[in-house]
């Protein structure tokens, strides 16, 4: 049995669903550009201590 009537059904509800998210999501530039603030700001501490711990090895 072939169900490419429900793949496609399926696949155009995927497709409508990401399309509003993306919507949804460049809508608001501001709390994109502040999480990833955020999340740089991490890794540059986390890469910071990770390079004062190998220097207090040596």
């Amino acid at each position: 049995m072939c169900h490419t009537g429900s793949y496609l059904c399926g696949m155009g509800a995927g497709l409508m669903v990401g399309a509003v998210v993306c919507a949804a999501v460049l809508s608001a530039p501001e709390s994109r550009k502040s999480a990833v603030g955020k999340t740089m700001q991490r890794v540059g501490n986390a890469v910071d201590q990770a390079v004062e711990s190998v220097a207090d090895m040596m």
